[in-house]
This record gives C-alpha cells, structure tokens and sequence, in this order.
C-alpha cells in the first residue's frame, strides 16, 4: 500500500512538472481606453521599475536599434536597480513591446483601479500621452482540437529566422492542399494568437536569437500550445529552441547537444531514414544527400518528465570543422519525433526544405505533427 502510494505521488509529481510553466507568476500588460494627453506640469514623476504584485518587478527599457520600448520582468530588483552600472535587459526576460519612446509608468488615482497608466510619446506624436494598463495572469489555453478545414499553419518570421527557410517553407506550403500558412510574429504569440491555429514552424537562423525574439512570455505561450495538442516542426535553429538543454529552450524535447561546439560547418552530408521515418515522411531506403548548417547534434537530455524522442533518421557522415569533435555527428539522429503533453514535435537538424527531392518534407511534417 505504501509503495502504491509512494508510485502515486511520483506520478502526479512528474506530470506536474511536466507542464513546467517558464514564466511562473509573470502576468502580461493589456492597455485600456484611449490615448490622451498628458500634462508634464502635473508634478507627477514616472518610474521606469514597477512590483506589479509581491517579488515581480517590470522594467521598461528602450530596445536597441528601433522605436520602441520593451518591458521586462524580473524577481530580483538589483537586476533592475538604475543606480547600477549595467541594467539586466537580457532579451529572454521580455514580456512585451510598445511602439512608444520615453515610456514611463505613472500612478493611476488614489485608490482606483487600474492602478497604473504607461505614459510616452507614440510614432508621429512629439506630445506625452498616457492610456491606462491592467495586468492579467496568462490565460490557459483551450485543448487544440482540429476542424474539418485546412490544417493553419503558424510560420515564425522575425528576427532569429535567417536565410532561405521562411521564404522556402512559405513557398511549399502555398503550393500544397489542405494547408493555410501564415506568417507570424512575436507579439502575435505572445498575445496567445497561437489559439487561432494548429501548427507552429521554427526554421533555420539562431535558436538563441529566436528565444529573445520571442521573449520569457513568448516561449512560455508557445510551450503551452504545444502542450495543449498543438503541433511543432522545427528545422535547424528551430531545433535549438524546442531543446531541454538550454536555459532559453522551450523545453518540449527532451534533447540536447553532443558538444557545446554546435559550429560544425555548411555542406552536404549523407543521412539514413529509420522505417518510422520512411513512413512519416515519404522517403526512400539507402543513403541520401541532404544539406546541413551547423544543425544540432541531438543526445538525450535525460529528462524523466520529458518523453523520450525517437529518431526518424540518422547522419551517416558529418562535418567537422571549427574544432568540433569528429565522429560525434555520424550515426547520431538526424530528424526526431516527440511528444510532448497532448502536442507532437518534429524536428530536423539538415535542411530538407532546401534539397532537390525532399519538397514534401515540410508538408509531410506538418500534417503529421497536426495528426493527420
């Protein structure tokens, strides 16, 4: 009875960090009303750190290189302490983007809600204005059910996704039935947009870039799609960021690098289909050509609250360069499929969107990963 019990909780101990929540106690801004004037002669001085409920602060920070502002969460106030030489803006503690410049908090009236109001110059506007924000605990998603139309494909588009992968998969999937892909933002996800489709598409570029991109809520609305049955292709970078051995990972495979030296190089290498990939995605037996750009080398990470992925095919020769370990790439996996809460991924760390008698790959991917 004891060993029934103990077996018990470990269970629902492991299913509740399963569904680990990368973003615990973060809540994200909503504006309210409208725009007005705001009178600088007021008296009233902004602040650009806020605790928006106990041990959760909110910075707002300029972003670099564009018009806008960012706000950023913390539990630790030093990292946002002004009087410090360096304030921690690390990309991955994004919560939000405003389209706003000289963006300060101020307080609401005396007792009434909402307690704060964001004040700041908007695009086209030399004058301060000031709107009223509320904040609210990350809604949960719905289980992803698919309707009898179209699989909606969700395709990443911003910075993180480099190269020929958008632009390619955009392309093959316009040209097939049965699929609708559009090309999505970070504030979209971050918003809980995911919603809206079934499938979610990471392509090549930097898996790290494409974390920051997306942010701390970001990350955590699109582990909780997945979670919810939504599906994840992911090729190249878009491996990187579904990975449990990275701190900035979404945390949904349970993979990790070989060797933390990932630049292997640019070429062609030979990789060998499993009978379940052959199976999945249409390809033939034997050897076959495939274009790779410093893709992960996938080894388990070891996660018993993870299911364990299983390889679809595997590298039978490699790259090796840049002080990389040789003979770390060849017999490795190549392409994997996973589960992860009610959510299938499937991730390729070669570039099969990108090679001459591999066009069907994405579309193979996409209806798999959405249950078809």
């Amino acid at each position: 009875m004891k060993l029934l019990l103990l077996l018990t909780a470990l269970s629902f101990s492991l299913s509740l960090t399963a569904g680990e929540n990368l973003a615990p106690g973060v809540q994200y801004p909503k504006l309210v009303g409208k725009w007005a004037s705001f009178n600088v002669t007021s008296g009233i001085n902004g602040k650009s750190v806020i605790e928006v409920s106990p041990g959760h602060y909110y910075l707002l920070h300029p972003i670099s290189g564009k018009a806008s502002t960012g706000l950023y969460h913390t539990s630790d106030p030093a990292e946002f302490d002004p009087t410090t030489t360096r304030i921690n803006i690390n990309a991955l503690h994004l919560v939000a983007e405003f389209s706003l410049t000289e963006a300060r908090f101020i307080p609401g009236a005396s007792g009434a809600e909402p307690q704060w109001r964001l004040v700041g110059k908007r695009p086209k506007t030399q004058e301060l204005q000031a709107i009223a924000i509320t904040w609210h605990d990350l809604a949960p998603l719905a289980p992803i059910k698919r309707g009898e139309g179209p699989v909606r494909v969700a395709l990443f588009d911003d910075y993180g996704s480099f190269g020929k992968g958008v632009p390619r998969c955009t392309e093959l999937l316009s040209q097939a039935s049965g699929v609708k892909v559009t090309t999505v933002k970070p504030q979209l996800i971050r918003s809980g947009g995911l919603k809206d489709f079934d499938v979610v598409i990471f392509t090549g570029g930097s898996g790290g870039k494409q974390a920051g991109t997306l942010g701390l809520v970001g990350r955590e609305q699109v582990r909780r799609f997945i979670e919810a049955g939504g599906g994840y292709v992911g090729i190249c970078a878009g491996n990187y960021l579904a990975c449990d051995g990275f701190s900035w990972g979404l945390k949904i495979l349970d993979a990790k690098t070989k060797s933390s030296k990932w630049a292997r190089g640019v070429g062609d290498v030979k990789i060998e289909f499993t009978s379940k990939g052959r199976e999945i995605l249409g390809m033939p037996e034997g050897l076959l050509d495939i274009r790779y750009a410093n893709g992960p080398v996938f080894n388990p990470a070891g996660d018993d609250t993870i299911p364990d992925f299983e390889p679809l095919a595997y590298f039978r020769s490699e790259l090796a360069e840049n002080g990389s370990p040789p003979g770390a790439q060849v017999n490795s996996p190549a392409m994997v499929a996973g589960t992860y809460g009610k959510g299938r991924l499937l991730c390729s760390s070669p570039h099969p969107e990108q090679q001459a008698g591999m066009e069907t790959f994405v579309l193979k991917a996409v209806q798999w990963v959405a249950g078809q």
